[in-house]
């Protein structure tokens, strides 16, 4: 198969292991290709020696552990730079989401979410990073 018809898959990031599952069950029923990590500290290490995601979805919760290293990692690669990343917070975490939008993160998902929004967030996201 040529390699512009392979397609990327998706990387979750997310703290919460439950959250986690529900998001690759969501997401790999809709056909996507779906990475998890649980660990911000290990991602780091990964992406370094992976094809770039076609979307990343980031839980805001490890952006107050690690001072938005992860985002910036992920700008700071050339392959990943056009490479929406979506925060997933809570009502309550919006004083971390703008933060992280100030870091570098594209736009933000307000949990609980449903696999029609998640989806509708691709999309826009992919099809802007490749206009782009």
């Amino acid at each position: 198969m040529p390699r512009e018809h392979i397609q990327k898959p998706l990387l979750v990031i997310e703290k919460d292991a439950h959250t986690a599952y529900l998001l690759n069950y969501m997401l790999t029923r809709e056909g996507f290709d779906v990475i998890t990590s649980v660990n911000c500290d290990a991602t780091h290490a990964m992406i370094q020696n992976m094809t770039p995601a076609k979307a990343v979805f980031l839980d805001v919760n490890f952006l107050r552990q690690h001072d938005y290293s992860i985002i910036h990692t992920i700008r700071d690669l050339a392959a990943w730079r056009s490479t929406p990343i979506l925060l997933l917070a809570e009502q309550a975490e919006m004083d971390f989401v703008k933060s992280g939008l100030d870091a570098g993160a594209t736009d933000f998902i307000i949990q609980p979410f449903n696999a029609a929004e998640l989806l509708m967030q691709i999309e826009r996201h992919t099809q802007q990073s490749r206009t782009a």
